[in-house]
This record gives C-alpha cells, sequence and structure tokens, in this order.
C-alpha cells in the first residue's frame, strides 16, 4: 500500500480515475477535463513502456544493458541519458549523499531481484560490499555516451519513479493527480476549486494518517525504511542504502514526507533527509526554501520544518 493515497478526492465530480500496478508500485491516476479516458490509457501505455526501458530488473531494459556494459562506452538513448545526468547531477548537488551507484551494495545486501520476489530470510554476500562513487561515471553530452567502470552499477530506483510521476502529470495535464506507490504530483485543482488532498500514512499502522495534506502543483514524495524490508544474517535490511557506508542507513529517522515543486525533487530531499537523521534532516528542511516536510523518528515521535502548516 502506498504511504500517499488520493483519499476522498474522487468523491469530487467530473474526475476519472485508472489503477493498475507498475514499478512494483500500486499506481492511481486521477484527471478531469475532456476524454479523460483517452489520456489516461495515453498515460498508462507510457508508463508500461518507462518500466520495460528503465526498470534494473528487466534483462533487456536499456538501463541493465548499461549495466551490462561497464567498462565500456554505451551509447544511451536521449531518455536514459537525461535521466542518468538528472542523478549525477543531483549526487554533485548533495556532495554524495544521494549516490546513484549503490545499485551493487543494494545487491550485496539482498536486494537482487524485484521486491515481490525476494524471499522474507536473504542470504547476505560474504566480504564487504563493492565501493562505487557517482564520480566514477563519465557522461560524454555530444556523443551521448555513458561510462560506467568496470563492476559499476546504476539503480535510478525512487528518483526514476519521480521523474516518471511528473511526466506523467503532464501527459494528463490539469487537472491530475498522480500516486505511484509514494510518490505524488498534484496539478491544478479538482471540479470543486479544493486543493487535492493527499493522506501521509502511519509507518507504525499503515491504516492510520499522521496528517492529510492539500497540495496545487506541487510534488510528495515518502522515505521509509520500515518498508521493503528483509532479513539476512539474522538483520532487518532496508533498500536505503547510505552511501557513506555502503550499508542500510541507521539514521534514527524511519520516514520522512517532503512536500516540494516537483515530485523528482520531493523523492530526492526524502531520501536525504531519512539518511541525514531527524535532527540534521529537520534544519537542511527549514534551509529549503521550496521544500516542506514531516519526519518520523523509530520512538514514533514527529517533527516538521515550519513551513508544512502551509499544506495542512
Amino acid at each position: 500500500m502506498s504511504l500517499e493515497r488520493p483519499s476522498d478526492n474522487m468523491a469530487r465530480p467530473g474526475l476519472s480515475r485508472r489503477d493498475f500496478r507498475v514499478m512494483n508500485s500500486d499506481v492511481s491516476l486521477i484527471c478531469g477535463g475532456t476524454n479523460p479516458d483517452r489520456r489516461l490509457r495515453r498515460a498508462e501505455i507510457w508508463v508500461l513502456a518507462y518500466e520495460a526501458r528503465f526498470s534494473r530488473f528487466r534483462e533487456s531494459s536499456e538501463l541493465s544493458r548499461l549495466n551490462q556494459m561497464a567498462g565500456r562506452p554505451f551509447r544511451a538513448s536521449p531518455a536514459l541519458f537525461s535521466l542518468v545526468k538528472m542523478a549525477v547531477d543531483l549526487a554533485n548537488r548533495s556532495g554524495g549523499l544521494f549516490d546513484p551507484t549503490m545499485l551493487g551494495a543494494l545487491e550485496h545486501a539482498g536486494y537482487d531481484r524485484s521486491f515481490e520476489l525476494l524471499a522474507a530470510n536473504r542470504q547476505v554476500q560474504s566480504g564487504a560490499p563493492p565501493r562505487a562513487s557517482f564520480q566514477q561515471v563519465g557522461l560524454d553530452q555530444s556523443a551521448r555516451e555513458i561510462s560506467l567502470p568496470a563492476g559499476v552499477g546504476l539503480d535510478l530506483g525512487g528518483i526514476g519513479k519521480g521523474w516518471a510521476v511528473d511526466r506523467l502529470a503532464k501527459i494528463l495535464g490539469v487537472p491530475c493527480l498522480v500516486n505511484a506507490g509514494g510518490d505524488v504530483f498534484a496539478a491544478g485543482v479538482p471540479g470543486d476549486g479544493e486543493k487535492w488532498r493527499v493522506g501521509v500514512a502511519n509507518p507504525f499502522s499503515a491504516e492510520e494518517d499522521l496528517l492529510m495534506l492539500s497540495v496545487r502543483d506541487r510534488g510528495v514524495a515518502t522515505s521509509s525504511s520500515l518498508t521493503r524490508r528483509w532479513q539476512a544474517g539474522g538483520a532487518m535490511l532496508h533498500h536505503l542504502i547510505d552511501p557513506r557506508t555502503g550499508e542500510p542507513s541507521t539514521s534514527d529517522a524511519v520516514q520522512v514526507t517532503v512536500v516540494a515543486p516537483s515530485a523528482t525533487e520531493a523523492d530526492y530531499h526524502a531520501k536525504l533527509r531519512l539518511l541525514l537523521g531527524a535532527e540534521q534532516g529537520r534544519a537542511y528542511l527549514d534551509r529549503e526554501p521550496t521544500v516542506e516536510g514531516l519526519i518520523v523518528r523509530a520512538d514514533s515521535s514527529e517533527s516538521h520544518s515550519s513551513g508544512l502548516g502551509q499544506f495542512l
């Protein structure tokens, strides 16, 4: 179940909805305006094609072929080159706290296949996880070539899903709400003029909402270390790798929800705030003028940025 839910938005008149599963996520598309069913179908076709091209779990995907070509230049499609460049730019912006080259560390921890196929108890590979860095990724804009060092692979993961959500919203037009397993973009306002309502689930009681956000022309994303978990070597592991250690994060923040100008930005900031931990994450949010958020600690206590109230 996604961490953000469309809630009661469908009670409003003049809206159409489409639900399906893709990118290992439950996806809900809601839109209004003329010919909504045609736009909903177009958006579904687009995101199914996106998964086929950029999933690391499909051997035939372009991303998988790039990873298989590590050690040699790979001529990428314009879309893949744009995605990888965006990821590397964000890694530079974060000072390396966000790093798309953590695929080896993810696989070392046991996340080597689509999550629904993972056994509850996985075997951690022996030895230290492979070390990699976004600084090792070569990008030749003129030739549209991506060069990965031998043994280095990319996982576009959540940031790629945020990017896809933003593009789905453009396909659907205004008004619309896109919810892809915790990455949301809400465009315009529904027919009654009220903002879109997005519920944020309680990580310790998934059927309850911690709060209800009211958003317009904003992305919302939640990053949590309590989902996508598995047991390995007697320990509970999760999918949020800290590039500073190459291992799953051990910060005191277990869930971070962020409201930002786009789903891509929201996903990026949510993951960074979780890795930073509650205190540093809150301070960082307060320094970002267009980003607000809620942080939940392991003891279930909460803190939020000073400007989150505008979305409540």
